[in-house]
């Protein structure tokens, strides 16, 4: 079995990080897909350098080679509060931008990810790891409801700043 490690991104990671990033989007419009497409004009929403900084990327590991990264936000963004409210926030994590390296052809990629972003939230003793996902996306609506995140809500309509969307809410419990 292939030893897996979940390591905190530092700052010469930054361009690994990013490139998974790029990549992925490029991938989701190959697919007909609009999301992440910021990325694709060189725009980082996430501000995936400060998150860095703050220590809140992670990078994880296959037999030393990096398949993914993830994000975990101890304090909401704007857009958590807007897509969770304010109400019952405290002691989350909030997922964002979980990306595998797609050059890689090994299985189980995501999941792995998934396992390292709970993993985590155990450890550092949160309630659960809260997350949303495009609501028309029904392989990565079924992907998180495989790994036992329960659904919670769609918020209707919201301006992603590209346009009109439904989003789908879920949440893990430790």
């Amino acid at each position: 079995m292939d030893e897996i490690l979940i390591k905190e991104a530092k700052g010469e990671d930054v361009s690994t990080i990013k490139g998974i990033l790029y990549d992925t989007a490029v991938w989701l419009k190959k697919k007909g897909s609009t999301q992440w497409a910021g990325l694709l004009k060189g725009e980082d929403v996430h501000n995936i350098q400060k998150a860095i900084e703050k220590k809140e990327v992670f990078l994880v590991y296959s037999n030393n080679e990096v398949i993914g990264t993830f994000a975990l936000w101890d304090v909401q963004t704007e857009w958590d509060k807007d897509l969770w409210g304010t109400a019952d926030h405290n002691n989350y994590y909030y997922l964002h931008r979980i990306a595998v390296d797609r050059s890689r052809p090994e299985k189980s990629k995501g999941r792995r990810l998934i396992e390292g972003a709970k993993e985590i939230a155990a450890l550092n003793h949160k309630k659960g790891i809260r997350l949303d996902c495009i609501a028309s996306n029904d392989r990565l609506n079924a992907f998180y409801s495989n790994h036992n995140f329960r659904y919670v809500n769609t918020v209707k309509d919201y301006d992603n700043g590209e346009g009109l969307q439904d989003y789908n809410l879920y949440e893990w419990k430790v």
